[in-house]
Protein backbone atom coordinates (compact mmCIF):
# COMPACT_ATOMS: atom_id res chain seq x y z
CA UNK A 1 0.00 0.00 0.00
CA UNK A 2 1.28 3.78 -0.77
CA UNK A 3 -0.24 7.10 -0.48
CA UNK A 4 -1.89 8.30 -3.29
CA UNK A 5 -1.52 12.02 -5.34
CA UNK A 6 -5.35 13.58 -5.62
CA UNK A 7 -3.62 14.73 -9.25
CA UNK A 8 -4.59 11.41 -10.65
CA UNK A 9 -7.87 11.66 -9.46
CA UNK A 10 -11.07 11.91 -12.37
CA UNK A 11 -14.04 13.66 -12.82
CA UNK A 12 -16.95 13.60 -15.28
CA UNK A 13 -20.08 15.23 -15.87
CA UNK A 14 -22.85 14.10 -18.36
CA UNK A 15 -26.70 15.00 -18.78
CA UNK A 16 -29.27 12.62 -18.11
CA UNK A 17 -32.50 11.97 -19.92
CA UNK A 18 -34.65 12.07 -16.58
CA UNK A 19 -34.28 11.90 -13.02
CA UNK A 20 -32.88 8.72 -12.11
CA UNK A 21 -31.60 7.93 -15.48
CA UNK A 22 -27.44 7.64 -15.57
CA UNK A 23 -26.13 9.97 -18.32
CA UNK A 24 -24.87 7.69 -21.54
CA UNK A 25 -23.47 11.23 -23.46
CA UNK A 26 -20.18 11.11 -25.14
CA UNK A 27 -20.61 7.28 -25.76
CA UNK A 28 -20.75 6.83 -21.86
CA UNK A 29 -18.02 8.07 -21.42
CA UNK A 30 -19.63 11.50 -19.78
CA UNK A 31 -17.76 14.78 -20.11
CA UNK A 32 -14.30 14.82 -18.56
CA UNK A 33 -13.21 17.78 -16.75
CA UNK A 34 -10.23 18.97 -14.91
CA UNK A 35 -10.27 20.90 -11.34
CA UNK A 36 -7.80 22.17 -8.85
CA UNK A 37 -10.87 20.83 -6.43
CA UNK A 38 -13.35 17.88 -6.67
CA UNK A 39 -15.78 17.59 -3.60
CA UNK A 40 -18.62 16.34 -5.13
CA UNK A 41 -18.76 13.28 -3.29
CA UNK A 42 -21.41 11.04 -1.41
CA UNK A 43 -22.64 12.13 2.14
CA UNK A 44 -24.74 10.62 4.64
CA UNK A 45 -26.45 11.63 7.76
CA UNK A 46 -25.74 9.79 10.80
CA UNK A 47 -27.85 10.63 14.30
CA UNK A 48 -26.00 9.94 17.79
CA UNK A 49 -29.12 8.69 20.29
CA UNK A 50 -27.54 10.25 23.19
CA UNK A 51 -27.36 9.38 26.84
CA UNK A 52 -29.62 6.95 27.50
CA UNK A 53 -31.28 5.54 30.91
CA UNK A 54 -29.82 1.99 31.77
CA UNK A 55 -26.39 2.89 29.78
CA UNK A 56 -23.25 4.45 31.40
CA UNK A 57 -22.30 7.89 31.17
CA UNK A 58 -20.99 8.08 27.33
CA UNK A 59 -23.95 8.46 25.01
CA UNK A 60 -25.04 5.33 22.85
CA UNK A 61 -24.79 4.60 19.55
CA UNK A 62 -25.48 6.03 16.27
CA UNK A 63 -27.91 5.59 13.33
CA UNK A 64 -27.93 6.18 9.74
CA UNK A 65 -30.68 8.12 8.64
CA UNK A 66 -29.99 9.45 5.34
CA UNK A 67 -27.74 9.94 2.27
CA UNK A 68 -26.90 12.13 -0.79
CA UNK A 69 -24.65 13.54 -2.67
CA UNK A 70 -23.02 16.91 -4.25
CA UNK A 71 -20.40 19.06 -3.34
CA UNK A 72 -18.27 21.69 -5.38
CA UNK A 73 -15.78 21.54 -8.58
CA UNK A 74 -13.39 24.48 -8.71
CA UNK A 75 -11.55 25.03 -11.69
CA UNK A 76 -10.22 27.86 -14.57
CA UNK A 77 -12.88 27.06 -16.78
CA UNK A 78 -12.27 26.25 -20.31
CA UNK A 79 -15.32 27.47 -22.29
CA UNK A 80 -14.21 24.76 -25.29
CA UNK A 81 -17.45 22.42 -24.94
CA UNK A 82 -18.45 20.64 -21.74
CA UNK A 83 -18.85 24.04 -19.85
CA UNK A 84 -22.67 24.07 -22.25
CA UNK A 85 -23.71 21.19 -20.29
CA UNK A 86 -23.19 22.65 -16.87
CA UNK A 87 -24.54 25.89 -17.92
CA UNK A 88 -27.48 24.57 -19.61
CA UNK A 89 -28.52 22.70 -16.89
CA UNK A 90 -27.88 25.74 -13.87
CA UNK A 91 -30.25 27.83 -16.59
CA UNK A 92 -32.46 25.44 -17.36
CA UNK A 93 -33.13 26.35 -21.28
CA UNK A 94 -30.44 27.67 -24.35
CA UNK A 95 -31.29 29.25 -27.37
CA UNK A 96 -27.88 29.34 -30.05
CA UNK A 97 -27.01 31.20 -32.88
CA UNK A 98 -25.11 30.11 -35.62
CA UNK A 99 -22.68 33.13 -36.61
CA UNK A 100 -21.59 32.16 -40.20
CA UNK A 101 -17.92 31.78 -39.32
CA UNK A 102 -17.66 28.24 -37.65
CA UNK A 103 -18.56 29.94 -34.18
CA UNK A 104 -21.82 29.70 -32.41
CA UNK A 105 -23.62 31.47 -29.42
CA UNK A 106 -25.55 30.19 -26.80
CA UNK A 107 -27.80 32.00 -24.31
CA UNK A 108 -28.68 30.46 -21.00
CA UNK A 109 -31.81 31.14 -20.73
CA UNK A 110 -33.32 30.83 -23.86
CA UNK A 111 -35.57 34.03 -23.36
CA UNK A 112 -37.10 35.75 -20.00
CA UNK A 113 -36.38 34.09 -16.87
CA UNK A 114 -39.66 32.28 -15.96
CA UNK A 115 -39.35 28.58 -16.81
CA UNK A 116 -37.97 26.39 -13.80
CA UNK A 117 -34.79 24.43 -14.94
CA UNK A 118 -35.58 20.57 -14.05
CA UNK A 119 -31.99 18.79 -15.97
CA UNK A 120 -29.78 16.58 -13.93
CA UNK A 121 -26.32 15.54 -14.38
CA UNK A 122 -24.63 12.50 -13.64
CA UNK A 123 -21.23 12.90 -11.80
CA UNK A 124 -18.52 10.43 -11.73
CA UNK A 125 -15.16 10.35 -9.94
CA UNK A 126 -12.25 7.79 -9.80
CA UNK A 127 -9.98 7.92 -7.32
CA UNK A 128 -6.90 6.77 -7.06
CA UNK A 129 -5.54 3.65 -5.21
CA UNK A 130 -4.28 0.00 -5.12
CA UNK A 131 -7.40 -0.55 -6.29
CA UNK A 132 -8.89 1.78 -7.54
CA UNK A 133 -12.60 3.62 -6.41
CA UNK A 134 -15.04 4.25 -8.96
CA UNK A 135 -17.82 6.34 -7.78
CA UNK A 136 -21.43 7.89 -9.04
CA UNK A 137 -23.49 10.41 -7.94
CA UNK A 138 -27.20 10.60 -9.72
CA UNK A 139 -29.54 13.83 -10.10
CA UNK A 140 -26.81 16.71 -9.69
CA UNK A 141 -28.75 19.76 -9.62
CA UNK A 142 -26.58 22.72 -10.01
CA UNK A 143 -27.29 25.43 -7.62
CA UNK A 144 -24.31 27.97 -7.38
CA UNK A 145 -22.06 29.07 -9.67
CA UNK A 146 -19.39 31.78 -8.87
CA UNK A 147 -17.25 33.24 -11.40
CA UNK A 148 -14.16 35.58 -10.38
CA UNK A 149 -12.29 37.66 -12.89
CA UNK A 150 -8.80 39.83 -11.73
CA UNK A 151 -7.08 41.77 -13.85
CA UNK A 152 -3.81 39.40 -14.91
CA UNK A 153 -4.83 36.14 -13.89
CA UNK A 154 -7.18 33.39 -15.14
CA UNK A 155 -10.68 33.21 -14.72
CA UNK A 156 -11.78 30.92 -12.11
CA UNK A 157 -15.09 29.29 -11.34
CA UNK A 158 -17.06 27.65 -8.28
CA UNK A 159 -19.75 25.15 -9.40
CA UNK A 160 -21.80 23.92 -6.82
CA UNK A 161 -24.27 20.99 -7.06
CA UNK A 162 -26.42 18.49 -4.68
CA UNK A 163 -27.93 15.53 -5.86
CA UNK A 164 -29.39 12.30 -5.00
CA UNK A 165 -28.18 8.68 -5.19
CA UNK A 166 -24.74 7.04 -5.05
CA UNK A 167 -22.74 3.72 -6.36
CA UNK A 168 -19.49 2.51 -6.33
CA UNK A 169 -18.71 0.58 -9.37
CA UNK A 170 -16.18 -2.10 -10.32
CA UNK A 171 -14.27 -1.86 -13.02
CA UNK A 172 -16.49 0.39 -15.46
CA UNK A 173 -13.95 1.14 -18.05
CA UNK A 174 -14.72 4.94 -17.94
CA UNK A 175 -12.19 6.45 -20.30
CA UNK A 176 -11.15 10.21 -19.03
CA UNK A 177 -10.82 11.90 -22.63
CA UNK A 178 -11.11 14.64 -24.08
CA UNK A 179 -10.43 16.71 -21.24
CA UNK A 180 -10.38 20.59 -22.72
CA UNK A 181 -6.95 22.36 -22.50
CA UNK A 182 -6.39 26.18 -20.92
CA UNK A 183 -6.22 27.92 -24.57
CA UNK A 184 -9.90 28.18 -24.13
CA UNK A 185 -9.83 29.43 -20.76
CA UNK A 186 -11.01 33.30 -20.68
CA UNK A 187 -9.01 36.33 -19.03
CA UNK A 188 -9.85 39.13 -17.55
CA UNK A 189 -7.55 41.38 -19.85
CA UNK A 190 -9.18 40.55 -22.55
CA UNK A 191 -12.97 41.91 -23.22
CA UNK A 192 -14.84 44.62 -22.13
CA UNK A 193 -17.36 45.90 -19.21
CA UNK A 194 -20.60 48.11 -20.21
CA UNK A 195 -22.66 49.80 -17.13
CA UNK A 196 -25.15 50.77 -18.62
CA UNK A 197 -24.90 49.87 -22.13
CA UNK A 198 -22.28 50.89 -24.60
CA UNK A 199 -20.83 52.84 -21.65
CA UNK A 200 -17.69 51.32 -20.73
CA UNK A 201 -16.53 50.86 -17.45
CA UNK A 202 -12.33 51.33 -18.38
CA UNK A 203 -11.01 51.13 -14.29
CA UNK A 204 -12.04 47.41 -13.23
CA UNK A 205 -10.17 46.12 -10.80
CA UNK A 206 -12.13 42.97 -10.51
CA UNK A 207 -15.38 41.38 -11.32
CA UNK A 208 -17.35 38.30 -9.65
CA UNK A 209 -20.61 36.75 -10.60
CA UNK A 210 -22.68 34.69 -8.09
CA UNK A 211 -25.82 32.80 -9.32
CA UNK A 212 -27.48 30.88 -7.31
CA UNK A 213 -30.77 29.00 -7.70
CA UNK A 214 -32.56 28.69 -4.65
CA UNK A 215 -33.34 25.03 -3.62
CA UNK A 216 -34.79 23.35 -0.58
CA UNK A 217 -32.65 22.71 2.34
CA UNK A 218 -32.09 18.78 2.56
CA UNK A 219 -34.33 18.51 5.68
CA UNK A 220 -37.69 19.84 3.00
CA UNK A 221 -36.91 16.87 0.97
CA UNK A 222 -36.79 14.15 2.82
CA UNK A 223 -39.58 11.85 2.47
CA UNK A 224 -40.93 8.69 4.45
CA UNK A 225 -39.99 5.08 3.01
CA UNK A 226 -36.98 6.86 1.17
CA UNK A 227 -33.15 7.00 2.22
CA UNK A 228 -32.37 9.88 -0.80
CA UNK A 229 -34.20 13.54 -0.67
CA UNK A 230 -37.27 13.27 -3.73
CA UNK A 231 -35.76 16.31 -5.48
CA UNK A 232 -33.93 19.81 -5.04
CA UNK A 233 -36.78 21.59 -7.60
CA UNK A 234 -35.78 25.10 -7.96
CA UNK A 235 -37.67 27.71 -6.32
CA UNK A 236 -36.31 30.98 -7.91
CA UNK A 237 -32.48 32.68 -8.19
CA UNK A 238 -30.31 35.15 -6.60
CA UNK A 239 -28.32 36.47 -9.24
CA UNK A 240 -25.07 39.36 -7.80
CA UNK A 241 -22.59 41.26 -9.25
CA UNK A 242 -19.73 42.47 -7.29
CA UNK A 243 -17.05 44.90 -8.46
CA UNK A 244 -14.44 47.16 -8.02
CA UNK A 245 -13.06 50.45 -9.93
CA UNK A 246 -10.55 52.81 -9.50
CA UNK A 247 -12.02 56.42 -9.12
CA UNK A 248 -12.13 58.63 -11.93
CA UNK A 249 -14.73 60.42 -11.76
CA UNK A 250 -17.94 61.53 -9.73
CA UNK A 251 -20.62 60.40 -11.91
CA UNK A 252 -21.61 56.92 -11.16
CA UNK A 253 -21.22 57.66 -7.33
CA UNK A 254 -23.62 60.91 -7.79
CA UNK A 255 -26.18 58.53 -9.56
CA UNK A 256 -26.33 56.04 -6.51
CA UNK A 257 -26.83 58.78 -4.04
CA UNK A 258 -27.76 62.46 -5.25
CA UNK A 259 -30.55 64.11 -7.98
CA UNK A 260 -29.70 67.88 -8.25
CA UNK A 261 -27.46 68.06 -4.93
CA UNK A 262 -30.02 65.88 -2.67
CA UNK A 263 -29.97 62.78 -2.15
CA UNK A 264 -31.89 60.64 -3.93
CA UNK A 265 -34.95 58.61 -2.69
CA UNK A 266 -34.86 56.88 -5.99
CA UNK A 267 -32.88 53.56 -6.52
CA UNK A 268 -30.31 53.39 -9.42
CA UNK A 269 -30.86 50.46 -11.40
CA UNK A 270 -29.13 49.98 -14.93
CA UNK A 271 -28.23 46.92 -17.22
CA UNK A 272 -25.04 45.69 -17.45
CA UNK A 273 -22.90 43.27 -19.32
CA UNK A 274 -19.42 42.19 -19.02
CA UNK A 275 -17.24 39.98 -21.82
CA UNK A 276 -14.14 37.90 -21.16
CA UNK A 277 -12.21 36.26 -24.14
CA UNK A 278 -9.74 33.74 -24.08
CA UNK A 279 -6.09 33.84 -25.63
CA UNK A 280 -6.67 30.97 -27.47
CA UNK A 281 -8.55 31.00 -30.53
CA UNK A 282 -11.91 28.89 -31.88
CA UNK A 283 -11.16 29.35 -35.46
CA UNK A 284 -8.36 31.65 -37.10
CA UNK A 285 -8.72 35.30 -35.17
CA UNK A 286 -11.90 34.30 -33.02
CA UNK A 287 -11.34 33.91 -29.25
CA UNK A 288 -13.86 31.76 -27.17
CA UNK A 289 -15.98 34.37 -25.09
CA UNK A 290 -17.89 34.27 -22.09
CA UNK A 291 -20.67 37.16 -21.62
CA UNK A 292 -23.22 38.01 -18.96
CA UNK A 293 -25.86 40.37 -19.15
CA UNK A 294 -28.37 41.69 -16.82
CA UNK A 295 -31.17 44.28 -18.65
CA UNK A 296 -32.55 45.40 -14.86
CA UNK A 297 -29.45 45.64 -12.00
CA UNK A 298 -30.21 47.58 -8.49
CA UNK A 299 -27.08 48.35 -7.61
CA UNK A 300 -25.34 49.76 -4.22
CA UNK A 301 -22.46 51.08 -2.99
CA UNK A 302 -19.66 50.33 -0.28
CA UNK A 303 -18.99 53.79 1.51
CA UNK A 304 -16.08 55.45 -0.21
CA UNK A 305 -13.22 55.04 1.75
CA UNK A 306 -9.82 57.58 1.23
CA UNK A 307 -6.47 56.09 2.17
CA UNK A 308 -3.81 57.88 2.53
CA UNK A 309 -0.94 56.91 -0.02
CA UNK A 310 -3.35 54.78 -2.18
CA UNK A 311 -5.96 55.23 -4.69
CA UNK A 312 -9.63 55.93 -4.40
CA UNK A 313 -11.73 52.99 -5.32
CA UNK A 314 -15.31 52.26 -5.01
CA UNK A 315 -16.77 49.06 -4.71
CA UNK A 316 -20.52 48.34 -5.97
CA UNK A 317 -22.65 45.45 -5.59
CA UNK A 318 -25.48 45.01 -8.00
CA UNK A 319 -28.75 42.76 -7.99
CA UNK A 320 -30.08 41.57 -11.11
CA UNK A 321 -34.41 42.23 -10.65
CA UNK A 322 -36.99 41.20 -12.97
CA UNK A 323 -37.73 42.68 -16.05
CA UNK A 324 -40.97 44.86 -17.58
CA UNK A 325 -39.89 42.33 -21.13
CA UNK A 326 -37.31 41.04 -22.94
CA UNK A 327 -34.35 38.27 -21.62
CA UNK A 328 -33.68 39.10 -17.80
CA UNK A 329 -30.46 37.45 -17.73
CA UNK A 330 -28.24 35.63 -19.41
CA UNK A 331 -24.73 33.81 -19.93
CA UNK A 332 -23.85 33.62 -23.44
CA UNK A 333 -20.79 31.15 -24.49
CA UNK A 334 -19.51 31.51 -27.90
CA UNK A 335 -17.33 28.30 -28.83
CA UNK A 336 -17.48 25.74 -31.72
CA UNK A 337 -20.53 23.67 -30.35
CA UNK A 338 -22.91 23.20 -32.47
CA UNK A 339 -25.72 22.87 -29.79
CA UNK A 340 -26.44 21.75 -26.56
CA UNK A 341 -29.70 20.52 -26.86
CA UNK A 342 -30.97 18.08 -24.06
CA UNK A 343 -30.89 14.79 -24.54
CA UNK A 344 -34.54 12.55 -24.12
Amino acid sequence: MALQSATLGRFWLGAQTAKGSVSTQNSGNLYAFKANLVDVAPAQMVRNVGQLVGGSFLPGGSIKTAAWSGGAMVCPPPLESSIGWLLHAFAGTVSTTDNGDSTYTHAFPSAADDTAPAKYLTARRQIPAGTTLYEQMLDQVPYRLLFAFAPGEYATMRAEMIGRTFTSETAPGWTFANAEDEDSVPIACKGHFELPDATPVTTATGVSLELVNIIPPLQRVLTVGNYYPFDFPVLGRALTVSFSHLWEDKTLYESLYYSTGEWNPVQYSSSFELEVQSPGFITGALPYKLNFYGQTVDWSCQPLRLAGGDLVEMQMTGTVVDSSSGSDWYLALTNGAADYTWPT
